[in-house]
């Protein structure tokens, strides 16, 4: 496959996503909207807590799987062993259906004798916890089934249900709950509900339109085996990235009240659009380059890489300078002037979360070329910043601290990936373009800042429109994509038109009843 092809495919497939991506965020901000309406500061911050014990609880008990499945599917594909194939998917099925069964009979009475009566005297947190838990297996299984359709390169799979049905019936069980007026306790049922109708709609696809004919036949043999060994890094370096941000919310609960935890994870969403783009082609990326390191096809991913991570910085800019410019008027206009405290946090996690997009697919090189203990490695020593910074920082400084830490924690993970697989793989995106555009965009977000502080900006939303153009019109004429790539987004275009027009109405007639 050569560069052109990879790039337009993974473009392309992750044009879908990306919509879809864009479309849950929008969908979450929406319904962090309707219950900060309804609960108080403190009950919104309760169910942020009790929402990360679930979030760490479903991680561990996933095993990592979720990424060994779809990287291994991808690999024996390209080497066309196809009963190896077979064999993961049983095995990570039921592997996962068991973790899941234990978190249920584990995770609360873990909580509640690691939290103490210091972190929640009241219990409402676990009150909260114990009825979220019984969500994990059907998450669990809801994952490995996106992951088993992501290693046959049918990623829109985990658009349809976790980015619109997800979101959206939870919006709508949300919504009945505020309607009657009902306490915490009935908003984590309606939580907990959506999850399960979720389940249920991809189950019944899952029976409709299987990825390949099922055999039902549990083995634990070489395949399996090889798929533990690449997973476990995995459920570490998962684990640990993703406290990267629930160590912010637990330490923030430990040390302020709730109403600053329901203020910063009230915010804390708003940066994750940073890390849609990449969210979206990488999930397209990993299988695709995964299928060329089964082909022992290698010499095009130098250059899939750099091409890949332009891009994507490129087209996230301009979300970060929204957000990193105006960031009172954002949360002002979604959370009401009661949240405004959280502007400050807002900017420094930006500038973490913006160093995602600006080293690009490191992480995802790394794992389709199989290096899965370097990033468990690496998450360890990231995830250990992040915790002291905070322990020295959020007594003191409230969530501004926590913003720190994790900003620091995801540059320096960041830096690490980068500088791994320019070591190993001998790969970098930092061609002269590239650094031509990483000089554009800092004199624009310094321009913009100048003009604020002048107050020759007011936050109008013809502003933004004039930034977008003019940052569009640099890019062009500084020559930052050159002839090959315009001719590759050409292709592009008539390919997403193409999946636009035939692909998603033949999706949706499938997954409709």
């Amino acid at each position: 496959m050569s560069v052109n092809d990879s790039v337009n495919r993974i473009t392309a497939g992750s044009g879908v996503i990306l919509g879809g991506t864009f479309l849950g965020m929008l969908l979450d901000i929406i319904l962090k909207g309707v219950l900060t309406s309804h609960l108080s500061p403190a009950d919104f911050g309760t169910y942020a807590l009790a929402l990360t014990v679930i979030s760490i609880t479903g991680a561990v008990a996933t095993l990592g799987l979720n990424e060994g499945v779809p990287r291994y599917i991808a690999f024996f594909r390209g080497k066309n062993e196809d009963q190896k194939i077979h064999e993961l998917i049983m095995s990570a099925v039921f592997m996962g259906l068991i973790a899941g069964l234990l978190a249920v009979l584990v995770s609360p009475s873990l909580f509640e004798s690691l939290a103490g009566e210091g972190f929640d005297a009241q219990g409402k947190i676990l009150s909260a916890v114990k009825i979220l838990i019984f969500a994990v297996p059907f998450t669990i299984l809801l994952n490995l089934t996106v992951a088993i359709y992501r290693g046959f390169d049918r990623t829109s799979i985990n658009m349809y249900f976790y980015n619109i049905i997800r979101p959206v019936s939870l919006l709508g069980f949300a919504s009945v709950a505020v309607f009657f007026s009902a306490s915490l306790k009935g908003v984590v049922f309606a939580d907990l509900l959506s999850m399960v109708f979720t389940f249920g709609i991809m189950s019944a696809y899952f029976i409709k339109k299987p990825p390949l004919k099922p055999e039902w036949k549990l083995k634990f043999s070489e395949p399996t085996k090889q798929l533990i060994r690449y997973s476990f890094p995995l459920l570490i370096s998962a684990t640990l990235l993703n406290l990267m941000s629930w160590t912010d919310t637990i330490m923030l609960g430990y040390f302020k009240s709730a109403e600053v935890v329901g203020v910063y994870n009230a915010v804390y969403p708003l940066v994750g659009f940073l890390s849609m783009i990449i969210a979206s082609m990488g999930f397209v990326y990993v299988p695709v380059t995964s299928k060329l390191w089964g082909q022992s096809n290698t010499e095009s991913l130098g250059s899939i890489y750099a091409i890949m991570t332009k891009w994507c910085f490129l087209l996230t800019f301009p979300l970060f300078a929204l957000i990193f410019v105006y960031p009172e008027f954002l949360i002002t206009k979604l959370y009401g002037a009661e949240y405004v405290g959280g502007t400050t946090a807002l900017r420094i996690l930006a500038l973490g979360f913006i160093a995602n997009s600006y080293f690009g697919f490191n992480y995802h090189t790394l794992l389709a070329s199989g290096d899965s203990d370097f990033l468990m490695k690496c998450s360890v020593a990231s995830a250990g910043i992040n915790v002291v910074i905070n322990f020295m920082l959020i007594p003191e400084y409230g969530m501004v601290g926590a913003a720190i830490g994790t900003a620091v924690s995801y540059a320096s993970i960041e830096v690490l990936m980068t500088l791994r697989a320019w070591k190993k793989q001998k790969m970098h995106p930092f061609t002269s373009m590239y650094r031509k555009l990483t000089l554009v965009c800092i004199f624009m977000v310094v321009s913009m800042l100048a003009a604020r502080n002048a107050l020759l900006l007011s936050g109008a939303t013809w502003e933004y429109v004039a930034f977008v153009i003019v940052y569009f019109l640099i890019v062009q004429r500084t020559k930052i994509l050159d002839k090959s790539e315009i001719k590759m987004i050409g292709e592009i275009r008539k390919t997403i038109r193409y999946n636009i027009g035939t692909h998603i109405p033949q999706s949706l007639k499938t997954i409709a009843p």
